[in-house]
């Protein structure tokens, strides 16, 4: 590795000149990809810098490059007394090689893995129910596997998931010995260093941990739904009339697909992906008086997803309207893919999307949504095929719902019809 070292007036000069500094930088790289400091080097230099190369190493120098043993050899017989690898650090700091970066990474990673184990440990300690999880991590071996202990009641071998899980029951435990039940974003902001640190798979772990699930074991918020559409919601007499919305009506998610009776009358269910192109389907087309609107504001919910797959008869269809462009059509695979439904795009077709307006992006955003395009053409089903294609024709351009509200509007109603079972 070296270290920093001090060097003569006159050879800090040199290293400054062209040829040092083109020396000194090859001789780096060279060395950092794993090169000795032996045989010969090539450089393209210009005669400036073969002229500073030469006052220094002689006739170790030539047209083509320059001869490193004999450089090494030069420079310690001369005034100096200094190893080529001496000057090289002086004239620009330690060197890293590859095996020494290598070690580097394993030495920050232990050491992160060693104050994580320590910190997780610290917060479990006092908690009586997790005596057997604190035992398991004390136990683990003094390495740099970042992996969970076997026979963990986490029942994850993620490392990250598992730590988190455990400080968050830990908090969880201490809470409850009070009597007092935290809510979700409560819980997070107390244990895990933020309102928004949980994943799906740290509750799963923390559910585990606790022996309940987590919408028993903490207060979990609703996820409202947008709605508009031939549908009533009934909890002991009648909540919600859809039909009478206006301009729609915001539902709590979960609390609709686990209470009461959703009656759905209408011919199936229209998703919208953005809001202003929800609320124009709302106002100005005659899709909700026989279509249940839905906005999905972006990626579904776990509420969407769950209304979809519990609440949606099999005998009714879905469709789906989003931009055109790859994250539109994510947005409809992923929620197809959860709720376990088939969603059939409208108004996404590589004709519209010739026709629609594009968005000006720069090359690096273009460069981002071919290669998205790409690589959703070698998966997505039929109905996307022709969109996927046009997107790649056109080099990633994208087309944002909103653009093509005349063109689609008038023929929705129409469009839709052709979805309905017989």
């Amino acid at each position: 590795m070296g270290h920093r070292v001090a060097l003569h007036p006159d050879l800090a000069q040199w290293a400054i000149s062209p040829g040092g500094v083109l020396f000194c930088t090859r001789v780096r790289e060279h060395i950092a990809n794993g090169g000795k400091l032996n045989g010969r080097l090539a450089l393209r230099m210009t005669d400036r810098e073969r002229a500073d190369l030469t006052d220094l190493f002689g006739d170790a120098v030539n047209a083509k490059g320059i001869h490193l043993t004999r450089a090494d050899t030069v420079l310690r017989s001369s005034r100096h007394i200094l190893p080529l690898r001496i000057l090289i650090i002086g004239a620009g700091g330690p060197i890293r090689t590859k095996r020494g970066r290598a070690r580097y990474r394993a030495i920050v990673k232990r050491d992160r893995l060693m104050r994580e184990r320590t910190e997780t440990l610290a917060a479990i300690a006092d908690v009586s129910e997790l005596a057997f999880e604190y035992e398991l991590l004390a136990a683990l071996p003094d390495d740099n596997r970042r992996v969970a202990p076997n026979g963990s009641r986490a029942v994850t071998s993620h490392w990250s998931t598992y730590c988190a899980a455990l400080q968050a029951a830990a908090e969880w435990f201490r809470t409850a010995s009070r009597d007092w039940r935290c809510s979700e974003r409560e819980l997070a902001a107390l244990a895990l260093g933020g309102t928004k640190a949980w994943t799906d798979a740290v509750k799963v772990a923390f559910s585990h941990l606790v022996g309940l699930p987590f919408s028993e074991a903490v207060h979990t918020s609703d996820t409202g739904l947008r709605m508009i559409g031939p549908a009533e919601w009934h909890r002991q007499g009648i909540v919600a009339d859809l039909a009478l919305a206006e301009p729609f009506i915001e539902l709590p998610g979960w609390t609709v697909t686990r209470d009461g009776r959703f009656d759905l009358q209408a011919r199936g269910v229209f998703l919208i992906e953005n809001q202003e192109t929800f609320e124009a389907v709302a106002s100005r087309t005659t899709v909700p008086r026989e279509w249940l609107c839905v906005w999905t504001e972006g990626f579904g919910s776990g509420a969407l997803v769950h209304f979809l797959s519990t609440r949606v008869p099999e005998s009714l269809p879905i469709a789906a309207w989003g931009d055109l462009d790859p994250p539109g059509i994510d947005i409809i695979l992923d929620l197809a893919e959860k709720s376990g439904r088939g969603i059939r795009p409208i108004a996404m077709d590589a004709e519209l999307y010739r026709r629609g307006r594009k968005l000006v992006e720069g090359p690096a955003q273009l460069e981002k949504w071919l290669n998205r395009a790409k690589q959703q053409s070698e998966t997505v089903p039929d109905h996307f095929e022709g969109l996927v294609a046009a997107i790649i024709e056109h080099g990633g351009l994208r087309c944002e719902q909103e653009g093509m509200h005349q063109q689609v509007l008038p023929n929705l109603h129409l469009w839709l019809a052709e979805l309905e079972p017989l």
